[in-house]
C-alpha cells in the first residue's frame, strides 16, 4: 500500500503547528483524495477550528507567504471577519499586538478546548449533521465574549 494512499477515510484532523509547507502539503493530499479536512488550531487561552471540504475554499489561503507567523495571519483573518459581520473579537486583535513579533503561547488549555470541538465536529459529520465549512470557522475562548 502506497504510504499516501488514504482510501477509505472520510475526514482527517490537521492539528499541525501550521509553520511549514508539510502541514498544507498534507491538506492537498487530502483534497485530492476527497477528504475532508479539520484544522484544529491552538491559540493559547483558545481554540479555533476551521472544516475545509475538499472542494471548497482552501484554509492555505490563510497565510500569506513571506509574511507574519501562522498564528498572527489568522488572528488578522479572525479579526477582518469579525468586522466584516460585525462581531468584534477584541482579544484577538490585542493579541496581534502582543505577539506580532513572537508567537501565540501554546497553552495546554488551548487544546483541549480544540479537542473537544474535534470531537463534537466529527461526531456532527459522520451523522450528518450540519457544521460550518471554511471560510467560516468555530472560535471558542476561555471566559471571553464573542
Amino acid at each position: 500500500m502506497d504510504a499516501c494512499d488514504l482510501s477509505g477515510i472520510r475526514y482527517a484532523v490537521n492539528a499541525t503547528l501550521h509553520d511549514n509547507e508539510a502541514s498544507f502539503a498534507f491538506d492537498e493530499k487530502c483534497k485530492e483524495q476527497g477528504i475532508t479536512v479539520i484544522h484544529a488550531v491552538n491559540l493559547g487561552k483558545a481554540a479555533f477550528l476551521a472544516v475545509e471540504k475538499p472542494k471548497g475554499y482552501p484554509f492555505s489561503e490563510v497565510v500569506k507567504k513571506g509574511s507574519d507567523d501562522f498564528r498572527c495571519s489568522l488572528g488578522k483573518y479572525i479579526s477582518q471577519y469579525g468586522m466584516f459581520w460585525q462581531i468584534p473579537v477584541p482579544w484577538v486583535d490585542e493579541a496581534i499586538r502582543h505577539y506580532s513579533e513572537e508567537s501565540f503561547p501554546q497553552l495546554g488549555i488551548g487544546a483541549y478546548i480544540a479537542a473537544g470541538y474535534c470531537a463534537n465536529i466529527l461526531a456532527n459529520l459522520t451523522e450528518g449533521k450540519e457544521v460550518r465549512y471554511f471560510p467560516k470557522f468555530y472560535l471558542s475562548p476561555l471566559l471571553e465574549e464573542i
